[in-house]
């Protein structure tokens, strides 16, 4: 007997198992839920909105500032003011709203700066709209709580004057304001819930592979990722992550136990061997493509970027609790649904059910397997012809012009793109250590930076009243997601700090907009590496699994056609 049979075997006395002492085992499984849960609320990590990747030119600028300049080192907020038709900025009832809307930004616990319109540098030629720019200490980590904080204190300032319209942005939203979630997941829940009772027939087969998959994502969002972020900073969006993938997997792997569960039914089996034998069939399926996509998770450590490890090890974690479910709890299920998982009109004569849904599907692979070129060589067409665009992929970040248009995030990009240019809501921040570069060196540097033809506006250098180090806040011309902000960038990097900066110099260039580039140019410069990690250890084990070479360099082949297209 080789591995795989003797994994089969104890799958199979599993599944058995587990249908005799069903109650058991589902209660086993409700105490360690339970149990989970209260552990993860008494000791539980929180999650952060932190954006820490060691070894990019954007966190070297963090780090510099964070240790030099703390009053810059910190993450940003933009709060855009607008005065109404017919008034200016300038006027005594908008001078005045002005004045107390700065002294409430600087009252903001964790503000360490409150730099407000200035004429002729963050006042629109118009003399409408204005930018205040808030700098936060570095200890604040970027939350939904300092955005309603900034939001209620902003608002509170303007009260019901009619002097100001108020909108918020800037850095603070790109990391802390995530799209809201929820309304996917639950059209995807009932788009499965509609098939698979469609498929099934029977309101008892369809609920289980549902229920199991939101059990597995309660215990998984509710207990497991909390764990996991007492020693990995774990971002806030991994339970979105989570929920995507652990909807799709646990419904998948309780698919096919169910639907080998039926079959056995309908082949004459008592429900406790159709559940065993459904273990263990399916359920060798479901342990392999569960560590099939465990590795693809994992292999997002490849990127390099730690908030990505973190996210992929708590969601890795989550599918194997899907797989775990799936194979103890779910016969225990089944143990009690017994034949109430078919049809009530195939429930007298189950093997009608076997002749019913094996026949559409017997038809239609019989079809394929007698015109299997014609269909193979235009499948491999298409997936090609939807490939080719991967030789120009370009990678980026989404920032606030892609939020829908009620969010004050939206309006102040749109607010800043009106006044000043696309540019203005994604700023970079040049960070230059001063201790071999003096005032005149700077102010080279801020003229260098000026006349570069994408820069529509510089700020001028601004010393550290602490440590050796400074800041130029650059507006560009483009928004942050043109490709020639990127260019840019790269300009500033390159020729514009060798041409003013000795070789001993440091500069760096950091803000929302430098590090999203960063982060997309790491990605896509080891996507080649991830994708090629994943498709050999793939390949590996399912060469392990059908001890075959043929099957695995198939599906490594279809495989990389899928990922291309």
């Amino acid at each position: 007997m080789d591995q795989t049979d003797a994994v089969s075997v104890f799958l199979y006395h599993l599944g058995r198992a587990c249908v005799r002492r069903r109650w058991r085992t589902i209660g086993a499984w409700l105490i360690s839920a339970i149990a989970l849960i209260s552990l993860n609320g008494a000791i539980g990590g929180e999650m952060t909105n932190g954006f820490v990747v060691p070894g990019l030119d954007s966190q070297d600028a963090y780090d510099l500032l964070s240790d030099r300049f703390p009053a810059e080192g910190g993450i940003n907020a933009q709060v855009v003011v607008e005065a109404p038709d017919g008034s200016l900025l300038s006027d005594a009832p908008q001078r005045k709203a002005l004045e107390e809307l700065t002294a409430a930004l600087a009252g903001i616990d964790g503000v360490e700066v409150v730099v407000p319109p200035t004429a002729g540098q963050t006042i629109s030629s118009s003399g409408t709209i204005g930018l205040f720019r808030v700098a936060y200490s570095p200890d604040f980590i970027p939350s939904l709580a300092m955005l309603e904080t900034l939001e209620e204190t902003g608002r509170e300032a303007i009260g019901t004057q009619e002097a100001l319209r108020v909108e918020f942005g800037g850095d603070l939203y790109n990391a802390a304001d995530q799209p809201e979630t929820g309304l996917g997941e639950m059209l995807g829940l009932i788009s499965a819930v509609v098939v698979l009772l469609l498929a099934f027939g029977s309101i008892v087969a369809m609920g289980l592979p549902i229920g199991l998959a939101l059990f597995g994502l309660a215990l998984g969002i509710g207990g497991i990722i909390g764990l996991v972020a007492i020693g990995m900073d774990v971002p806030e969006w991994t339970p979105n992550m989570a929920s995507m993938i652990g909807l799709g997997v646990g419904i998948d792997y309780a698919l096919f136990i169910v639907t080998r569960f039926r079959e056995g039914l309908a082949d004459g089996l008592t429900v406790e061997d159709a559940a065993g034998r459904a273990n263990a069939t399916a359920g060798l399926s479901v342990i392999f493509a569960g560590g099939t996509v465990v590795i693809a998770i994992l292999g997002l450590a490849m990127a390099g970027l730690p908030f990505m490890t973190a996210a992929a090890v708590a969601v890795s974690i989550v599918v194997g609790l899907m797989v775990l479910a799936s194979l103890t709890i779910l016969p225990a299920l089944l143990g009690w649904a017994g034949h109430r998982v078919n049809p009530k009109r195939t429930r007298s004569n189950p093997t009608l059910q076997r002749v019913t849904t094996t026949g559409r599907w017997q038809r239609w692979g019989d079809h394929v397997s007698k015109h299997a070129w014609p269909y193979m060589l235009s499948t491999l067409a298409l997936l090609v012809a939807l490939t080719a665009p991967v030789l120009d992929l370009k990678l980026g970040f989404p920032d606030q012009g892609n939020m829908p248009e009620e969010r004050t995030s939206r309006q102040a990009y749109d607010l800043l793109a009106q006044g000043f240019g696309p540019g203005f809501s994604g700023p970079l921040l040049v960070a230059v250590d001063t201790s071999n570069v003096n005032d005149q060196e700077l102010m080279s540097l801020a003229a260098a930076l000026q006349n570069d033809a994408g820069v529509a506006f510089v700020q001028p250098p601004e010393r550290s009243p602490v440590g050796e180090a400074a800041t130029i806040l650059v507006f560009p011309t483009t928004a942050p997601q043109d490709p020639l902000t990127v260019d840019l960038l790269e300009r500033i990097r390159g020729p514009i700090f060798s041409s003013i900066l000795d070789d001993d110099a440091r500069a760096h260039v950091g803000g929302a907009t430098a590090s999203f580039a960063d982060v997309s140019d790491r990605v896509q410069g080891r996507l080649p590496i991830f994708i090629a990690g994943v498709i050999a250890l793939s390949f590996i084990l399912l060469m392990l699994v059908f001890r075959s070479i043929l099957v695995p360099i198939k599906a490594a082949l279809l495989n990389l056609l899928s990922i291309g297209s």
